[in-house]
Protein backbone atom coordinates (compact mmCIF):
# COMPACT_ATOMS: atom_id res chain seq x y z
CA UNK A 1 0.00 0.00 0.00
CA UNK A 2 2.13 3.26 -0.82
CA UNK A 3 2.48 5.83 1.92
CA UNK A 4 -0.14 8.67 2.36
CA UNK A 5 0.95 12.05 0.40
CA UNK A 6 3.57 13.97 2.40
CA UNK A 7 1.99 17.56 3.47
CA UNK A 8 3.85 20.79 2.92
CA UNK A 9 2.19 23.79 5.11
CA UNK A 10 2.21 27.80 4.47
CA UNK A 11 2.52 29.22 8.06
CA UNK A 12 1.00 32.80 8.16
CA UNK A 13 -2.24 32.54 8.28
CA UNK A 14 -2.02 28.79 8.21
CA UNK A 15 -0.76 27.59 11.48
CA UNK A 16 0.15 31.00 12.79
CA UNK A 17 -2.19 33.65 13.42
CA UNK A 18 -0.75 36.87 12.37
CA UNK A 19 -3.31 38.94 13.99
CA UNK A 20 -0.95 39.55 17.03
CA UNK A 21 1.26 41.82 14.57
CA UNK A 22 -2.62 43.98 14.29
CA UNK A 23 -2.50 43.87 18.31
CA UNK A 24 1.05 45.24 18.40
CA UNK A 25 0.01 47.89 15.92
CA UNK A 26 -2.87 49.33 17.80
CA UNK A 27 -0.13 49.62 20.80
CA UNK A 28 1.14 52.22 18.43
CA UNK A 29 -1.38 53.90 16.37
CA UNK A 30 -5.47 54.16 16.76
CA UNK A 31 -7.29 51.66 16.28
CA UNK A 32 -9.04 52.40 12.65
CA UNK A 33 -5.28 53.54 11.65
CA UNK A 34 -3.61 49.91 12.80
CA UNK A 35 -5.90 48.11 10.97
CA UNK A 36 -5.36 50.16 7.72
CA UNK A 37 -1.70 49.37 8.45
CA UNK A 38 -1.89 45.81 9.01
CA UNK A 39 -3.86 45.61 5.62
CA UNK A 40 -1.42 47.46 3.53
CA UNK A 41 1.45 46.11 4.83
CA UNK A 42 0.46 42.60 4.35
CA UNK A 43 -0.69 42.86 0.40
CA UNK A 44 2.77 45.29 0.06
CA UNK A 45 4.05 42.62 1.37
CA UNK A 46 2.89 40.23 -1.47
CA UNK A 47 3.57 42.63 -3.91
CA UNK A 48 7.17 43.37 -3.39
CA UNK A 49 8.04 39.31 -3.05
CA UNK A 50 5.77 39.12 -6.31
CA UNK A 51 7.86 41.65 -8.22
CA UNK A 52 11.05 39.97 -6.62
CA UNK A 53 10.43 36.82 -8.46
CA UNK A 54 9.23 38.53 -11.69
CA UNK A 55 12.46 39.98 -12.16
CA UNK A 56 14.62 37.34 -10.95
CA UNK A 57 16.01 39.53 -8.05
CA UNK A 58 16.14 38.45 -4.62
CA UNK A 59 16.04 39.79 -0.77
CA UNK A 60 14.90 37.78 1.76
CA UNK A 61 11.91 38.25 3.60
CA UNK A 62 12.55 39.86 6.26
CA UNK A 63 13.59 42.90 3.80
CA UNK A 64 10.10 42.73 2.14
CA UNK A 65 8.74 43.01 5.30
CA UNK A 66 10.61 46.21 6.44
CA UNK A 67 10.20 47.96 3.03
CA UNK A 68 6.40 47.00 2.97
CA UNK A 69 6.32 48.85 6.72
CA UNK A 70 7.42 51.53 5.85
CA UNK A 71 5.70 52.07 2.50
CA UNK A 72 2.08 51.50 4.63
CA UNK A 73 2.93 54.13 7.24
CA UNK A 74 4.08 56.14 4.34
CA UNK A 75 0.80 56.07 2.32
CA UNK A 76 -1.44 56.80 5.42
CA UNK A 77 1.24 59.39 6.59
CA UNK A 78 2.23 58.00 10.17
CA UNK A 79 5.71 57.65 11.64
CA UNK A 80 6.76 55.35 13.96
CA UNK A 81 10.06 55.34 15.51
CA UNK A 82 12.80 52.53 14.37
CA UNK A 83 12.79 50.88 17.71
CA UNK A 84 8.99 50.39 17.18
CA UNK A 85 9.12 49.40 13.82
CA UNK A 86 11.88 46.54 14.61
CA UNK A 87 9.57 45.77 17.56
CA UNK A 88 6.38 45.38 15.37
CA UNK A 89 8.84 43.09 12.74
CA UNK A 90 9.98 41.39 15.56
CA UNK A 91 6.37 40.03 16.03
CA UNK A 92 6.36 37.58 13.52
CA UNK A 93 9.16 35.51 15.65
CA UNK A 94 6.15 35.09 18.25
CA UNK A 95 2.54 35.09 16.38
CA UNK A 96 0.21 32.12 18.27
CA UNK A 97 -0.53 28.69 16.95
CA UNK A 98 -4.01 28.53 15.74
CA UNK A 99 -6.41 26.41 18.23
CA UNK A 100 -7.24 23.92 15.64
CA UNK A 101 -3.20 23.58 14.79
CA UNK A 102 -1.58 21.19 17.76
CA UNK A 103 -4.51 18.36 17.28
CA UNK A 104 -4.93 18.68 13.13
CA UNK A 105 -0.96 18.28 13.04
CA UNK A 106 -1.29 15.31 15.80
CA UNK A 107 -4.19 13.22 14.13
CA UNK A 108 -2.04 13.83 10.26
CA UNK A 109 0.89 12.68 12.16
CA UNK A 110 -0.82 9.42 14.01
CA UNK A 111 -1.92 8.80 9.67
CA UNK A 112 1.31 8.29 8.63
CA UNK A 113 1.79 11.46 7.28
CA UNK A 114 5.00 13.39 6.82
CA UNK A 115 4.76 17.03 7.34
CA UNK A 116 7.10 19.63 6.25
CA UNK A 117 6.23 23.63 5.97
CA UNK A 118 7.06 25.41 2.81
CA UNK A 119 6.55 28.81 3.17
CA UNK A 120 8.13 32.64 2.10
CA UNK A 121 9.35 33.57 5.61
CA UNK A 122 13.00 33.76 6.06
CA UNK A 123 14.84 30.98 8.01
CA UNK A 124 15.83 32.94 11.38
CA UNK A 125 11.88 34.12 11.15
CA UNK A 126 10.70 30.43 10.59
CA UNK A 127 13.14 28.95 13.35
CA UNK A 128 11.64 31.69 15.46
CA UNK A 129 8.39 31.06 14.70
CA UNK A 130 8.33 27.37 14.95
CA UNK A 131 9.65 27.33 18.49
CA UNK A 132 8.14 30.06 19.81
CA UNK A 133 4.82 28.78 18.75
CA UNK A 134 5.77 24.88 19.60
CA UNK A 135 5.00 23.43 16.25
CA UNK A 136 8.78 22.43 15.48
CA UNK A 137 8.28 18.94 16.31
CA UNK A 138 5.76 18.13 14.08
CA UNK A 139 8.14 18.71 11.09
CA UNK A 140 10.21 16.55 9.44
CA UNK A 141 11.31 19.45 7.06
CA UNK A 142 11.52 23.50 7.53
CA UNK A 143 11.55 24.48 3.90
CA UNK A 144 12.34 28.37 3.26
CA UNK A 145 11.76 29.44 -0.04
CA UNK A 146 15.44 31.20 0.61
CA UNK A 147 16.90 28.36 -0.80
CA UNK A 148 15.76 28.54 -4.31
CA UNK A 149 15.35 32.50 -4.18
CA UNK A 150 12.34 32.81 -5.63
CA UNK A 151 8.83 33.53 -3.59
CA UNK A 152 5.94 31.37 -4.09
CA UNK A 153 3.98 31.15 -6.28
CA UNK A 154 7.14 30.55 -8.28
CA UNK A 155 6.97 27.02 -9.57
CA UNK A 156 10.56 26.50 -7.77
CA UNK A 157 10.09 26.43 -4.15
CA UNK A 158 7.36 23.78 -4.90
CA UNK A 159 9.64 21.57 -6.75
CA UNK A 160 11.87 22.34 -4.31
CA UNK A 161 10.03 20.77 -1.75
CA UNK A 162 8.89 17.89 -3.26
CA UNK A 163 12.80 17.10 -4.11
CA UNK A 164 13.53 17.15 -0.49
CA UNK A 165 10.92 15.33 1.19
CA UNK A 166 11.93 13.00 -1.78
CA UNK A 167 8.54 12.68 -3.16
CA UNK A 168 7.39 12.94 -6.83
CA UNK A 169 5.03 16.32 -7.32
CA UNK A 170 1.65 14.66 -7.14
CA UNK A 171 2.39 12.89 -4.01
CA UNK A 172 3.08 16.23 -2.32
CA UNK A 173 0.07 18.29 -0.91
CA UNK A 174 0.57 21.88 -0.21
CA UNK A 175 -1.76 23.36 2.92
CA UNK A 176 -2.12 26.81 2.59
CA UNK A 177 -5.10 29.65 3.39
CA UNK A 178 -3.76 31.95 0.77
CA UNK A 179 -5.62 31.04 -2.39
CA UNK A 180 -2.31 32.51 -4.71
CA UNK A 181 -0.51 29.75 -2.77
CA UNK A 182 -3.08 27.09 -3.85
CA UNK A 183 -2.58 28.00 -7.74
CA UNK A 184 0.79 28.21 -7.41
CA UNK A 185 1.32 24.67 -6.15
CA UNK A 186 -1.18 23.09 -8.72
CA UNK A 187 0.55 24.65 -11.39
CA UNK A 188 3.97 23.23 -10.05
CA UNK A 189 1.98 19.38 -10.40
CA UNK A 190 1.11 19.55 -6.50
CA UNK A 191 -1.87 18.89 -4.65
CA UNK A 192 -3.43 20.86 -2.40
CA UNK A 193 -5.64 21.66 0.06
CA UNK A 194 -7.50 25.46 0.87
CA UNK A 195 -8.09 25.82 4.55
CA UNK A 196 -10.75 29.19 3.88
CA UNK A 197 -10.46 30.15 7.20
CA UNK A 198 -12.85 33.32 6.85
CA UNK A 199 -14.84 32.05 3.95
CA UNK A 200 -13.20 34.17 1.68
CA UNK A 201 -12.95 34.41 -2.56
CA UNK A 202 -10.69 32.30 -4.31
CA UNK A 203 -8.53 33.82 -6.39
CA UNK A 204 -10.20 34.86 -9.86
CA UNK A 205 -6.77 32.99 -11.99
CA UNK A 206 -7.50 29.55 -10.76
CA UNK A 207 -10.09 27.26 -9.21
CA UNK A 208 -10.37 25.70 -5.47
CA UNK A 209 -8.88 22.19 -5.07
CA UNK A 210 -10.40 19.38 -4.32
CA UNK A 211 -9.89 20.10 -0.88
CA UNK A 212 -11.68 23.03 0.36
CA UNK A 213 -11.79 23.17 4.50
CA UNK A 214 -13.21 25.96 6.98
CA UNK A 215 -10.52 24.40 9.96
CA UNK A 216 -7.72 22.47 9.79
CA UNK A 217 -9.48 20.33 12.11
CA UNK A 218 -11.63 19.24 8.78
CA UNK A 219 -8.10 17.68 6.99
CA UNK A 220 -7.74 14.60 8.26
CA UNK A 221 -11.02 13.49 7.35
CA UNK A 222 -10.86 15.22 4.10
CA UNK A 223 -7.62 13.36 3.18
CA UNK A 224 -9.24 10.03 3.62
CA UNK A 225 -7.82 6.73 5.93
CA UNK A 226 -4.17 6.77 6.55
CA UNK A 227 -1.86 3.74 6.91
CA UNK A 228 -0.84 4.91 10.81
CA UNK A 229 1.94 6.58 12.50
CA UNK A 230 5.50 4.93 10.94
CA UNK A 231 8.11 4.24 14.11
Amino acid sequence: MPSPEALVFDVYGTLVDPLGIATDLEERLPPADAAEVARLWRRKQLDISFRLTAMGRYEDFGWCTRKALDHALALLDKRLETSAKESLIAGYNDLEPFPDAVPALEALLDRGHVLAVLSNGAPAMLDAVLDASGLRRYFAEVISVDEVRAFKPSPRPYHHAAARLDRVPSRVRLVSCNSFDIIGAESAGLRAAWVDRSGGVFEPDGSPPDIVIRSLTDLPAALGPGTGRHH
